[in-house]
């Protein structure tokens, strides 16, 4: 790959976005844009315009203005992103499938607006329950296999949504739960793409009534089930019609953990982490009446054949999909998290500073969307992995720091040796710092 190609394929990224703004905010966001990605500290206003160098031509506060004064719309700015960068270059066919997650960013000062008391799942234990003042986001990911790399998940996020305590909402804000939010985002998806079949994956945190009869079938979605879930067996009609209403749901089933012991288990292969892993699979299917109500789901249990693993109890609002996919699709949830890690350590994502209601709101969000463009320049570039897996997110964001150095680094102005001397600097200030 040459320095050059991944600094056009960002600039040809980063021009698929401009239509969202006007002329003169256009020329603000792809300067603001090449100085977060170019900031190696935390990315502050200030930092960003002196990091975008010569590309940054208007005064700080221009840049401030865009984010919490622009008339422009962040949606918009989502939908390109996927309609004309994601989709064509890295999922061109096929289905889509979607992994969705919360998490908290940490913030200072009383003001910050949105803000508020979340737990930090990350200090939080068991019997443990540490909160902290932060804002909370759900996040919206495209998870893809690209042929480089074909056995392994790369997480794109593609929305976000600010969780918002009734105390914040308004009547043009009304309140909505996490998975309000993650319906509100999945509508979107499918009006941007709806020539397109999707996938949902999350974890057990949001199996819900309201996110299940929001699905309505169409949308098949995948989670862990509770091991106290009480599950019914599906209804049977007597053959002769009786008086009164029909049964809705059969018998109850014994627990999870009950069925596990009991249950006939036939040997299979999943694949996770990248690996194709031998399992043991037992599946049925059945009513959760608390959260899907009368619509079956099947489940499925996934054994260690050693024996070191606790069994695992998954399910799927598709009744009809194979066992296999059931769990390979929740194995491939994990790269969410290791997004959400990322855009924390190497672009900012819980350190910005805004603290109006607008900036709040697109602030952090452009962390993830700039992430999302330089995953997506990056993938499109590369032409022979060194490695049997794809590289870290810093190893990509490096590569384009590295690249842009390299052209501002003028070949003449020393001899080779010396050169080459400077440029082995450089990289490894920008590795250390990455």
């Amino acid at each position: 790959m040459q320095h050059s190609d991944i600094t056009s394929a960002f600039s040809a990224v980063l021009l698929n976005l401009v239509p969202v703004f006007t002329a003169p905010s256009a020329q603000s966001f792809v300067a603001m844009a090449w100085g977060w990605v170019l900031c190696l500290g935390r990315p502050t206003m200030p930092r960003i315009v002196r990091c975008a160098g010569a590309r940054a031509t208007k005064h700080v506060t221009s840049y401030n203005r865009l984010l919490s004064q622009g008339a422009w719309d962040l949606d918009d700015l989502w939908r390109l992103l996927l309609v004309r960068v994601v989709l064509p270059l890295l999922a061109p066919c096929g289905d889509l499938l979607l992994a969705a997650d919360d998490t908290t960013t940490h913030r200072f000062g009383r003001a910050v607006a949105f803000a508020g008391w979340f737990r930090d799942a990350v200090r939080s234990g068991t019997g443990k329950d540490v909160k902290h003042w932060s804002h909370c986001w759900v996040l919206l990911c495209l998870h893809v296999r690209v042929p480089l790399w074909p056995e392994h998940v790369i997480s794109l996020p593609v929305l976000a949504a600010l969780y918002r305590k009734e105390k914040d909402c308004t009547p043009e804000h009304p309140f909505r739960t996490r998975q309000g939010l993650l319906l509100d985002m999945l509508g979107k998806v499918r009006r941007w793409v709806p020539d397109r079949v999707l996938r949902l994956v999350a974890d057990g945190a949001y199996p819900s009534e309201e996110l299940c009869r929001g699905l309505q079938g169409e949308v098949p979605f995948v989670s862990r089930i509770r091991r106290d879930a009480a599950l019914y067996r599906l209804p049977v009609q007597p053959r002769r019609r009786r008086r009164g209403r029909p049964r809705l749901k059969g018998e109850r089933l014994p627990s999870l953990e009950h069925i596990a012991r009991r249950a006939r288990f036939r040997h299979a292969t999943i694949l996770r982490s990248g690996e194709a892993r031998p399992v043991l699979l037992h599946s049925f299917v059945t009513l959760w009446w608390s959260v899907a109500k009368g619509r079956p789901i099947r489940v499925v249990i996934v054994r260690d054949p050693l024996g070191k693993e606790h069994d695992d109890f998954f399910f799927s609002t598709d009744p009809e999909a194979r066992p296999e996919d059931i769990a390979t699709d929740y194995a491939s949830r994990w790269p969410l998290e290791v997004t959400i890690r990322e855009s924390k350590q190497s672009l900012g994502f819980q350190r910005v500073q805004g603290w109006c209601p607008k900036t709040v709101e697109r602030h952090a969000p452009m962390a993830l969307l700039l992430l999302t463009a330089v995953k997506a320049a990056y993938l499109t570039t590369v032409r022979k992995p060194d490695s049997d897996a794809p590289p870290p997110f810093h190893a990509m964001l490096l590569s384009l720091r590295l690249a842009d150095w390299d052209a501002r680094i003028n070949a003449l102005s020393l001899p080779r040796r010396e050169m080459r001397q400077f440029r082995g600097a450089v990289a490894i200030l920008l590795a250390s710092a990455a």
